[in-house]
């Protein structure tokens, strides 16, 4: 089951992709957390970002805020396979709606992440100095 955060939550400490933003700094205005819980439990968190076109660094991502492009900037799992679960049903319930023209992501310069994505559907969009963005 996927639930959004609607407040800052010290699980969103807990993220191993970029640790140093504070949870304040991703609920609010065109900012959303997503939850995947399963048997009363978090098995996965989602962190996204609004915004007009393809942030191609950490700090570009909160430069403007716009519904158009949806950034996949963190997602990590507790258990096998929720990470997965996560961005697809994120998927599932962004791809349809008219507002949001694109989903891409705003990735570590790793073969984890690179992995995590191109078996998820996504394609390379493009290389940046320190960040990957993929396409969904």
């Amino acid at each position: 089951m996927l639930v959004q955060l609607i407040r800052p939550d010290p699980i969103l400490l807990d993220d191993p992709v970029r640790p140093h933003i504070p949870p304040e700094q991703r609920v609010g205005h065109s900012k959303e957390v997503w939850l995947h819980i399963e048997d009363k439990r978090v098995d996965a968190v989602l962190c996204v970002r609004f915004r007009s076109g393809v942030p191609t660094s950490e700090s570009e991502l909160w430069t403007d805020s716009n519904p158009y492009t949806a950034v996949l900037y963190s997602v990590w799992s507790y258990q096998r396979g929720a990470g997965k679960k996560i961005v697809r049903e994120f998927l599932d319930l962004y791809q349809p709606i008219g507002i949001v023209k694109r989903i891409v992501t705003l990735s570590p310069k790793t073969d984890m992440a690179r992995d995590f994505h191109l078996r998820n559907g996504a394609s390379l969009l493009q290389t940046n100095e320190d960040t990957v963005n993929y396409e969904y």
